[in-house]
């Protein structure tokens, strides 16, 4: 009789990313369908791009912040 092994730790981890990136997925559609957007059916999934560090992603959110118009002040 052999004992059943826990899965690798990295397994868990790709595990948790996938149930978190498929509710991600599905809240961006519950909010598209709630605000009335049509659903043109679109996936984009690049495989091909540059792989990015989190400091080089939170580099690219700055700069697209900072080419947005200052909000207007009421």
């Amino acid at each position: 009789m052999t004992e059943e092994q826990p899965p690798p730790a990295k397994h868990l981890a790709t595990d948790r990313f996938g149930k978190t990136a498929l509710r991600a997925a599905h809240d961006i559609t519950a909010g598209l369908a709630a605000s009335g957007a049509d659903d043109d059916g679109v996936v984009v999934l690049r495989t091909d791009g540059p792989h990015r560090t989190l400091s080089e992603l939170e580099s690219l959110i700055d700069d697209a912040l900072a080419d947005e118009p200052p909000a207007a002040s009421g």
